[in-house]
């Protein structure tokens, strides 16, 4: 039996990787009851410095102060032959409020058992949202990720934030970035300043679109790393198993046009390459 070198040295390895992304929006009913506490009149806020308005928490909500309108999550199996994408779910408004969209999201992976999540930047983001949502709808973490409650414990809380592992101590990279170094498709949807204009508009089939973008990105991201850290999959092989997934259940989104044609790209790269190779090895003609 073949064993992925990248698996070797993990102990207790989940039999599931989740990736997931959320998308958030200001919550000014919770965001008015903090400056209830803090005593802030409209006064002060307008008396703020422009540049000062974007970091100050009484003119520009904080996390704390967001709510989750959209959650993606893709469901991989990761076994001897490394990663395999076999479940993409997604939940938001208008449909279901905060609380609902995480409590579907905690009852999945409660159904799961051993998960390890995966994100980009959600250690600063996705997770203490959850985390925090989760505790305002009275809910309880599945067994699987009560971890989480550790999060400077990296090893053991299930949750591997891949911009971290990835950046080292560089200063930390938008996924697009990212994307744009290995050829990746990034932020199919809109451009990232305009969610939140999705969102006013109500356009929340778009929204999830762009969550579900943000984690079929960060997958083929993932699925590099993994191979760069010496898994058996390679490059190609992880390209056409993404690929072929979100053609076969993605179809209706609109970045499965995209990703069909960088699926097809790779595939004619990988054949100019063997061509290439079987040229260089042909005797060269008498003359």
């Amino acid at each position: 039996m073949h064993i992925d070198p990248a698996r070797i040295w993990k102990t207790d390895t989940p039999g599931y990787v989740v990736v997931l992304d959320a998308e958030c929006r200001y919550d000014h009913q919770v965001h008015g009851r903090y400056l209830a506490a803090e005593r802030c009149t409209p006064a002060e806020i307008a008396d703020l410095h422009p540049r000062d308005r974007r970091h100050d928490p009484r003119a520009t909500p904080r996390w704390p102060c967001q709510q989750i309108v959209a959650l993606s999550w893709l469901v991989l199996t990761d076994g001897d032959d490394g990663l395999r994408p076999i479940r993409m779910e997604t939940r938001g408004c208008p449909e279901h409020d905060e609380a609902g969209i995480v409590a579907a999201f905690l009852d999945n992976m409660e159904r799961l058992g051993r998960v390890q999540l995966t994100t980009w930047g959600g250690f600063h983001a996705d997770v203490p949202q959850i985390l925090l949502a989760a505790a305002a709808a009275g809910l309880k973490l599945p067994t699987s990720l009560t971890a989480l409650h550790a999060p400077w414990r990296r090893e053991a809380s299930g949750h591997c934030d891949l911009m971290t592992e990835m950046c080292a101590g560089a200063k930390s990279p938008h996924l697009a970035e990212i994307a744009a170094k290995l050829g990746v498709p990034a932020k199919l949807t809109c451009r990232p300043d305009q969610v939140s204009r999705l969102m006013d508009q109500g356009k929340w089939s778009s929204v999830k679109a762009v969550a579900e973008g943000d984690v079929l990105t960060t997958t083929m991201v993932l699925m590099r790393w993994r191979h760069l850290l010496g898994g058996s999959v390679s490059a190609l092989d992880a390209t056409r198993r993404l690929s072929a997934f979100i053609a076969e259940h993605c179809a209706h989104r609109p970045y499965a046009a995209d990703w069909r044609r960088y699926g097809d790209e790779i595939m004619r790269d990988a054949f100019a390459r063997e061509i290439a190779k079987v040229e260089d090895q042909l005797p060269l003609p008498c003359g």
